[in-house]
């Protein structure tokens, strides 16, 4: 009987055949990791739509009106008030002018999942679902981590809301009215402030909000479609919609075209 040997890979072959899986990987994991940041992205966009129809829906239930709960303008923006109460409206519910219990009233009222209001990429931001019964609230449980996304400001100053500004179903289809959360002015983490026509690049990404790790947003437009920018200059005349027109942010809004998305983070 003969017996055959077959000779086992040499040394140079394996480390040729590794190289091989080496340099295929090398270009395989950059492809799965953009489908997969591609299908975050979509997702944002499908909670902003269906944000967007809610809104649709409770401005047609509410004379044409936005979301807003009491407004005063004589008083600073707030955030994050009357969480444990039964009615935002009531004495005792929220503060006035408050900027996360507007939108609460979509999940109150329209009974919008809470998890359509967090961003689904969490590489690099950290949201949870909201455990609390919103009939049984009038705000976010923990607004930072329960809400990835900015709105329209619907609590402007005197001046503005006397020159024509208001949050209605009849605002201009490219008014921008929510967005991938505003990242604030955090040197050197985000700057929003520094991000103006013919900025370099790197200032415009720094101005990007962290939900997708600065390389854009999805923002939410007045006639329900969402686009996903890839700078905040993405306003009505490049207005951009983290800050307003005089580039601050936490502010009112100056003007009726003048777009600032918040909460900031």
């Amino acid at each position: 009987m003969r017996f055959t040997y077959r000779a086992a890979f040499s040394l140079i072959e394996l480390l040729v055949v590794l190289g091989i899986i080496s340099i295929l990987l090398g270009f395989l994991l950059p492809a799965m990791e953009h489908v997969r940041h591609q299908g975050y992205i979509d997702k944002c966009a499908s909670n902003l739509r269906q944000i967007g129809m809610a809104i649709s829906m409770y401005s047609n239930e509410n004379q044409g009106n936005y979301p807003r709960t009491p407004y005063d303008p004589t008083q600073p923006l707030t955030m994050g008030t009357g969480i444990s109460a039964s009615d935002p409206f009531q004495t005792g519910g929220v503060s006035a002018n408050d900027l996360t219990a507007a939108p609460f009233l979509l999940l109150r009222l329209q009974r919008l999942p809470a998890e359509i209001f967090i961003c689904p990429y969490n590489d690099a931001t950290t949201y949870v679902v909201d455990p609390a019964d919103p009939q049984k609230h009038s705000n976010f449980t923990n607004w930072k981590e329960n809400l990835g996304y900015s709105f329209a400001n619907p609590y402007p100053a005197l001046p503005v809301a006397d020159a024509g500004y208001r949050l209605t179903n009849h605002l201009p289809g490219n008014f921008p009215v929510a967005s991938d959360l505003n990242p604030g002015s955090k040197p050197p983490v985000a700057d929003v402030t520094a991000a103006k026509s013919g900025a370099s690049s790197r200032i415009i990404e720094d101005a990007n909000s962290l939900n997708h790790e600065q390389d854009g947003q999805n923002v939410l437009y007045a006639d329900g479609h969402v686009d996903f920018q890839q700078s905040c200059l993405c306003g009505i005349g490049q207005d951009n919609i983290f800050t307003n027109q005089s580039n601050q942010v936490q502010a009112s809004p100056l003007n009726p075209s003048d777009t600032i998305l918040l909460p900031a983070n």
